[in-house]
């Protein structure tokens, strides 16, 4: 195989690779990846810069410039839409909905949440939302060690994050006597959770129900 023909091949893998971790972008959460965010934005940053050096420094006869192109518009829409996350474009709404709630544990078997740090309890009490509803929710951790909130669609540790509702995680969750808040809009009708997504924490009763009304 000749050189420029070898060098093409790595010029079309670059693209692809540019398209597919694109589109792999798009499809994750931003809010719950932010990592992983960050990760594939720098590989489609070094992918381009490849594709450009392939094609202006070794100048395969092959590649032509609508590989470039395509590079070059894939890299402008990450870049756009990694600049609309940061100035926060389609972020929710002034909230009409305060929620505060508490995190801890019950005892030393059974963990939860309440509206105080008295009234913590296993499963915590049952949150009612309504479609339409920009809630902003704040958790303040009452316990012993670190614990964090998010809305999913099962009481289960590694359940899927709804509506972008989630403070902390289960890697990086919300440290003892510090609370953070997180704002989001409601969108869909139906019976969800709430959890700590720190593993073995659902199962010692952190959790809670959500009812969203059409």
């Amino acid at each position: 195989m000749k050189r420029s023909d070898s060098l093409s091949l790595v010029a079309v893998f670059l693209l692809v690779f540019l398209v597919v971790v694109g589109v792999t972008i798009w499809l994750l959460d931003f809010v719950t990846q932010q990592r992983v965010f960050g990760l594939l934005v720098g590989a489609e940053f070094i992918a381009f810069a490849l594709l450009v050096y392939l094609y202006y420094e070794e100048t395969p006869a092959q590649i032509s410039r609508k590989l470039v192109l395509t590079g070059f518009v894939a890299l402008a829409a990450l870049v756009l839409l990694a600049a609309a996350l940061l100035v926060g474009v389609g972020a929710p709404a002034t909230p009409n909905v305060q929620v505060t709630l508490y995190s801890g544990e019950v005892s030393a078997t059974e963990y939860g949440f309440g509206y105080s740090s008295s009234a913590i309890t296993s499963p915590g009490p049952t949150l009612t939302f309504r479609v339409g509803d920009v809630v902003n929710l704040t958790l303040f951790n009452a316990g012993s060690m670190p614990h964090n909130w998010a809305l999913t669609n099962t009481n289960q540790t590694l359940s899927l994050v709804l509506f972008h509702a989630q403070i902390g995680s289960g890697a990086n969750p919300i440290e003892v006597n510090q609370s953070e808040s997180v704002v989001f809009s409601v969108t869909q009708a139906g019976n969800f959770s709430y959890v700590c997504q720190i593993p073995g924490h659902v199962q010692v009763g952190m959790w809670g129900s959500v009812i969203i009304n059409p």
